[in-house]
């Protein structure tokens, strides 16, 4: 049975069409402590009294460490401004902070666990996962090719870096 190329591209949009679906869905969805999707930032910022005695999981940076206070985003650009107590951590500033806890009063989460991590950290994972994602495409391309259905089937021979790369001829240089 033959697959044209069209048919295959109606596939990928079709599908990518249901994800952008789900994401958007998944988005909306709220929050329900009983299966662990506790309140964030989001619910925080818009209606702080409503959540009093609750648990909530968020993240923001550190603006201060005496009190610990952190900054935490929400809607557009927006930010709501919280105070942790009982956290257990050597926070610095503009550390990312994540809090899981109880709201109390007065912009207050009182944490029941709490971790930090270092801006430093996150430039270490964006490289390491562009590196990873260079190391993968390159194996792509040397093991494996499209056909005339654009399919991806592997290469008989795998393709060396001087195929991939022509080097420069310097006969030429020699001769003159």
């Amino acid at each position: 049975m033959s697959n044209p190329p069209r048919r295959r591209i109606v596939g990928i949009l079709v599908l990518l069409g249901c994800l952008f679906g789900l994401m958007v869905w998944f988005g909306s969805l709220a929050p329900a402590p009983d299966v662990g999707a506790y309140p964030g930032s989001e619910e925080l910022g818009t209606d702080y009294d409503a959540w009093v005695g609750d648990q909530v999981s968020l993240t923001g940076t550190v603006t201060d460490t005496d009190p610990l206070t952190i900054n935490a985003e929400y809607g557009a650009g927006e930010q709501v401004r919280l105070r942790v107590t009982n956290a257990a951590v050597d926070a610095q500033l503009d550390d990312s902070l994540s809090v899981y806890g109880v709201v109390e009063p007065a912009q207050t989460i009182r944490s029941l666990n709490a971790y930090t991590v270092p801006p430093a950290n996150y430039l270490y994972m964006y490289a390491v996962s562009f590196l990873a994602g260079l190391w993968v495409l390159g194996r792509i391309v040397r093991s494996w090719r499209l056909d005339e259905t654009w399919s991806l089937v592997p290469r008989e021979t795998p393709l060396g870096i001087r195929d991939i790369v022509p080097r420069p001829n310097h006969t030429e240089d020699r001769d003159a």
